[in-house]
């Protein structure tokens, strides 16, 4: 999304408790990074899906994947990637995901605030036109679940 123009992006995502399911829906988000437990951050190609209320009647996939305690799922507006610097380089995939397997703990404050440094430390002074927003969800255990 750029200044002046209004899209709405959304994901949908359902923990389906007890099982450690992770059901999701695309509507214009960028692809997400995972980390399983004691492993790396990686892009997690999802089907993308076309914005939220682009047009009527638009139909979407839903999708899901098997969470174990220690993973790790990091969400993100393609403002985080397409931060621009003075030169006009953006900060990119690759960016990211460097900065996010910097931090080698299952922090989610900690990865958080490692990649907002990055990004402005990228930009330096350079402006910004994007909102960049950012989400960090952190697996810690498969919950119990009663039997009545």
């Amino acid at each position: 999304s750029r200044m002046g123009k209004t899209t709405v992006e959304l994901s949908h995502i359902t923990k389906t408790y007890g099982t450690g399911e992770f059901r999701y829906v695309n509507a214009g988000h960028e692809m997400p990074f995972i980390r399983k437990k004691n492993e790396s951050f990686e892009a997690y190609k999802i089907r993308p899906g076309f914005v939220l209320a682009g047009m009527e009647g638009m139909r979407y996939k839903s999708g899901s994947m098997m969470l174990e305690p220690g993973d790790m799922i990091f969400q993100y507006t393609d403002g985080v990637t397409e931060a621009t610097n003075a030169q006009n380089e953006l900060f990119g995939m690759d960016r990211l995901q460097t900065t996010l397997n910097s931090v080698k703990e299952n922090d989610t404050h900690a990865i958080l605030t490692a990649v907002k440094n990055g990004i402005d430390t990228f930009v330096g002074d350079a402006p910004q036109f994007d909102d960049i927003t950012m989400l960090c969800l952190d697996y810690k255990k498969k919950m119990e679940v009663d039997a009545q």
